[in-house]
């Protein structure tokens, strides 16, 4: 299992690392902007995507990542 968040002020992050510990204790939890990302994304089979809100919406790097 693989956690990935965006955070500006460290709240997603919080909650992102709660999440997956509870569910995966040997999860790894990364920030979208690690260069890394994709290549833990592929090696994992369970991804959980973690990310703020900005008017009612996901932030556009983040819709930019989905895509």
């Amino acid at each position: 299992m693989l956690g990935v968040y965006l955070s500006g002020t460290g709240n997603t992050k919080h909650c992102i690392e709660k999440l997956v510990k509870l569910l995966d204790q040997s999860a790894k939890v990364i920030p979208l902007e690690n260069e890394n990302v994709i290549s833990e994304i592929q090696s994992s089979d369970t991804m959980i995507l973690g990310y703020p809100t900005q008017f009612s919406n996901a932030p556009i790097m983040v819709r930019d990542f989905i895509k």
